[in-house]
């Protein structure tokens, strides 16, 4: 075929739009979708050759000249005969030779949503895995993220899919790193269970995350370490035993700390109290402020003041 000499496009021929990044596709079986990105070439025609065509999230294209069409559903060469089809109609070209490519498919939207840094919306593409995913919403949060009870949402599955992150970034279980697809959401819940606490007489008493190996002298330096009267050596886990009953373990950091014995360090458990307790040693500070207000006392009562 052989296209029509013109002297020239006619005026609301729009220009060629910005060149797109991405593969080219080829598979001539595609069925078009929303934001994929068609080539468009008509042979003879100065104004359309390599425009480039986004497919609305409505299905369709704007083409120069011919107009609106609605391409999703159909294949590039479809949409190409519709084109050529329409140039026909108008008297424009009575022969046109028209290509028409698909540029680029689509990207998927993915959601990342729950402990991780930037929860939202992720642009991914065709064959992006759970991980990546993850990486492109800042990647989880290690202190508050349950990597173990992670769940993928599907369109048109009744349950979420859970998978187990844990066992794929400690463990290299590959299998729990799941292929996704268009319209997923990838779920990161907050671990609260794997707490623990401490308290007593130390700089910051509060709750802390429990990680694998977590210790009690890591438990004291994460709560920034014993207040004046606080005595190192007089330091106890409470546990709570499976069947309800409290257990408390004496823990000398103090002497952990001066010998390097880190076998003595017990790794805390969920649940479990680090407490910092007072020193036995006489507070000279309040002896002082006792004896300075009995000195007051006996000077006010000796003078009748």
């Amino acid at each position: 075929m052989t296209a029509c000499a013109v002297a020239a496009a006619p005026m609301d021929a729009p220009a060629a739009s910005a060149r797109p990044d991405g593969p080219v596709v080829t598979d001539p079986g595609y069925r078009i979708a929303p934001d994929d990105v068609l080539q468009l070439t008509v042979w003879g025609e100065p104004a359309i050759n390599g425009i480039y065509l986004t497919v609305t999230p409505e299905g369709n294209i704007v083409a120069p000249v011919v107009g609106n069409i609605h391409a999703a559903g159909k294949t590039a060469d479809e949409v190409r005969k519709e084109i050529a089809q329409r140039f026909v109609e108008m008297d424009y070209l009575r022969d046109p030779v028209v290509q028409l490519t698909l540029y680029q498919i689509h990207r998927m939207r993915v959601r990342v949503l729950g402990q991780v840094t930037r929860p939202g919306l992720q642009q991914m593409r065709d064959g992006d895995t759970v991980d990546q995913a993850v990486a492109e919403a800042g990647s989880f949060i290690p202190d508050t993220a349950s990597l173990q009870n992670a769940s993928i949402t599907r369109l048109g599955e009744s349950e979420p899919i859970p998978v187990d992150l844990e066992a794929f970034y400690y463990n290299g279980d590959m299998s729990q790193n799941l292929t996704l697809k268009d319209g997923d959401t990838v779920y990161i819940p907050e671990d609260t269970e794997n707490k623990f606490y401490v308290l007593g007489l130390v700089q910051r008493p509060s709750q802390y995350p429990l990680k694998k190996t977590t210790t009690v002298t890591q438990a004291i330096t994460m709560a920034g370490g014993p207040q004046e009267r606080g005595a190192l050596g007089r330091t106890v886990v409470v546990r709570k035993n499976p069947g309800g009953e409290s257990q408390t373990i004496e823990v000398d950091v103090a002497k952990l700390l001066e010998t390097g014995d880190t076998s003595k360090d017990v790794i805390l458990q969920p649940g479990d109290v680090v407490m910092v307790r007072e020193t036995k040693r006489p507070n000279l500070t309040t002896i002082g402020q006792v004896l300075s207000n009995l000195y007051q006392v006996a000077f006010i009562a000796r003078w009748g003041l």
